[in-house]
């Protein structure tokens, strides 16, 4: 059973680990170094996690469930309506995880790699069909480029509200995959 005490340690560390792995980089980011910032011992991230990259599933974890919803959703609507929703609900997720998709971007090289995040990895592939509107391979690369750079543009917070970026998302969005 968990106590309230347990949760909140587990919910200070997430907190440190992102706060960590956005300023410093996941690679460069220690067990210690989170136990330190969220005032435990290691042992006690340990406890809570069987090591980082449990650490940085339950980072990922909100980001992660809300794409998998934006997924189950667009699947059950017309090719049209999904691309449609799908344009609206990605720019919404990636304002709202501007933090996480920085910690994100570090790992794309091996992120398939890792087993915690197969799911996520399917989920981003099947977003970016929806968002391509068919089955198109230049359609997908284009829906591939877009993703990529809003995730590039939506990394640097301070540079722009969170409104602007919004309107920056769905503008670029639909001018690059609903042209007409």
């Amino acid at each position: 059973m968990t106590t309230p005490a347990r949760e909140r340690t587990r919910h200070e560390i997430v907190r440190q680990a992102m706060r960590l792995f956005q300023g410093r980089g996941y690679g460069a980011v220690s067990l210690q170094d989170i136990a330190t910032a969220a005032g435990c011992s290691k042992a006690t991230v340990l406890y809570h996690f069987n090591g980082k990259p449990a650490v940085l599933a339950a980072v990922l974890e909100p980001a992660k469930a809300d794409l998998a919803e934006l997924v189950a959703a667009a699947a059950q609507l017309e090719r049209d309506e999904a691309q449609e929703y799908t344009i609206g609900r990605f720019t919404e997720l990636s304002v709202r995880y501007r933090g996480v998709i920085d910690v994100v971007q570090e790992l794309i090289p091996v992120i398939e790699e890792m087993p915690e995040f197969a799911q996520l990895v399917a989920d981003g592939l099947r977003m970016t069909e929806f968002l391509a509107g068919s089955d198109d391979p230049l359609e997908l690369s284009v829906a591939s480029f877009a993703i990529n750079g809003l995730l590039g543009a939506c990394r640097r917070p301070g540079e722009r509200t969170d409104d602007e970026m919004r309107h920056l998302c769905d503008v670029a969005l639909r001018r690059l995959l609903r042209p007409n």
